[in-house]
């Protein structure tokens, strides 16, 4: 994907996107003071990270 004059790979738009909406829902998580069931935060984290990249991936791919 072109933008701006440099060429990102599918892959790191993706994972922003993903990044960016884990940090999304772990913040409203805290909001809601759901994070206190969660075991391992950062483990969560990352795994919901991932999950959500490869939901954008799929639903956004070309």
């Amino acid at each position: 994907m072109l933008l701006g004059g440099f060429l990102f790979p599918w892959g790191l738009l993706v994972g922003a996107l993903g990044f960016t909406a884990a940090w999304g829902v772990v913040i409203g998580m805290e909001h809601l003071r759901w994070t206190r069931h969660v075991w391992n935060l950062p483990v969560f984290f990352v795994a919901l990270a991932v999950l959500l990249g490869c939901v954008f991936g799929i639903l956004l791919a070309p």
